[in-house]
């Protein structure tokens, strides 16, 4: 099986993709052209009811009803990743002869990688170059770890790699710092923080909690390991749903808020709380969500309820953080978390900036935005995203408060599903036994 990218922004009538399907059981190898679109998932499948191809000649019953799935995470109109997931499946799903998924277990997506069933596209995926000193220091740990330089972030301090895991073959996100760049008079600043991250990680087990792997440390490189989120991030699932369902953001919101109050119990704030930092663990369908948290670069343990120092993106920052020296405190999470829910609800990005706004002017643009919308939010939801967007820190609810809502725990029907949900959830998670052990740290190879 192959698949061709287009490698160019598409128009509203292209495919990201195409599958090009070999049937290797017939003498002449039928082969067939499919597209791959943006916001639709590619089922593959005996049952003709609920795939989007259908194998309904297989005499053996290698193929279950319901097979595996092929989709598109779209982070920008000119990236694409391409996975591939098991849908539990008796025989498996295999790329390049391994197993990537069997049922009864829902599976995370598998991304592809150039090899992988093949992949011809003009332009590959963002690749990274790693530096030969790098590159020296992934051959210490070659054996435990295989980093790749397919490309899956870049900011301005690290670049995010896809890895594999020697032991088990699976896939994995690299996190890959250059101390060597972080200079200037914060420089000590930077590194602390860029260790900190990895240190919040290593503590944290959560099911609403990007899981740790592991850290490696050279005196010249910080690689940090956590699991792949294969459904993408919130971003992404604005760009393939626009405005979401109020029923399916109330179970985003619900878990991003579950994270929260684990964070916040913990005595850490997370301060960059985004739809890029919100990640879906295992495929764009809501029905399989896990929301995770993710990026603590800039999260602070606070201590006597004070942090002054400023962080956070600016379109989600409380209104606190535009005055030099006011403490902040796990509020600035619940401000972030307001904006979340109105971009969720709404299928925007506002241009105002709504931590410069007072009270009276959040209320009306609110107001006014959900009234404006062909699928009105409720009023329970009005009255979060209020509660939320609250200028004075201390009238904001808190993570508990914001748990118990009504939008999140009515009426008692929704509640029964969002606990269920929330059992399905803990059932496919796998908590580490134990504290994960501080960052290995390689000899110096300058």
């Amino acid at each position: 099986m192959d698949y061709e990218h287009q490698d160019r922004a598409p128009s509203p009538g292209s495919p990201a993709a195409y599958l090009h399907l070999v049937d290797n059981r017939s003498s002449h190898q039928s082969q067939i052209l499919l597209p791959l679109w943006h916001k639709e998932i590619f089922k593959i499948g005996r049952d003709p009811n609920f795939n989007t191809l259908a194998i309904d000649d297989d005499a053996d019953l290698m193929v279950s009803r319901n097979h595996c799935e092929v989709y598109v995470i779209e982070y920008e109109p000119t990236v694409n990743h391409i996975y591939v997931r098991d849908r539990k499946s008796s025989n498996g799903t295999f790329v390049n002869d391994q197993l990537i998924g069997r049922g009864p277990e829902i599976t995370a997506g598998y991304l592809l990688q150039d090899g992988d069933f093949t992949v011809v596209q003009e332009h590959p995926p963002p690749r990274h170059e790693l530096t030969s000193l790098q590159l020296g220091e992934c051959e210490l740990f070659a054996h435990r770890y295989q980093v790749t330089e397919r490309r899956l972030g870049q900011g301005a301090e690290a670049a995010v790699c896809l890895a594999n895991e020697v032991s088990t073959g699976k896939q994995l996100v690299c996190k890959i710092v250059n101390l060597d760049k972080l200079q200037g008079r914060n420089a000590q600043e930077d590194i602390r923080r860029k260790f900190q991250e990895a240190d919040i990680l290593r503590q944290l087990r959560h099911p609403n909690i990007l899981p740790y792997v592991d850290a490696i440390t050279s005196p010249h490189t910080l690689y940090t390991f956590t699991e792949l989120a294969s459904g993408g991030d919130l971003m992404s699932f604005l760009f393939r749903h626009g405005q979401a369902k109020e029923f399916d953001a109330r179970i985003i919101i619900r878990q991003v808020v579950r994270g929260l109050c684990y964070l916040h119990e913990k005595g850490i704030v997370h301060r960059d709380l985004k739809p890029e930092n919100i990640l879906l663990a295992y495929s764009p369908k809501i029905a399989y969500h896990r929301v995770m948290l993710s990026d603590f670069g800039i999260s602070a343990i606070h201590h006597c309820n004070r942090m002054t120092t400023n962080a956070g993106t600016t379109a989600y920052q409380a209104p606190e953080f535009m005055r030099s020296g006011q403490s902040h405190t796990s509020a600035v999470d619940i401000w972030s978390l307001g904006v979340v829910a109105t971009i969720l609800l709404a299928a925007e990005h506002h241009d105002e900036d709504l931590n410069r706004m007072d009270d009276d002017e959040i209320e009306r643009y609110v107001r006014d935005l959900f009234h404006s919308l062909p699928r009105q939010p409720s009023l329970n939801a009005y009255d979060f995203v209020w509660m939320c967007l609250q200028r004075d820190p201390s009238q904001r609810m808190t993570a508990h408060e914001a748990q118990e809502h009504e939008w999140l725990c009515t009426p008692a029907r929704h509640l029964k599903f969002f606990r269920l949900l929330d059992r399905r959830i803990m059932s496919y998670w796998k908590p580490h036994d134990k504290l994960k052990p501080m960052p290995w740290e390689l000899p110096c190879l300058i």
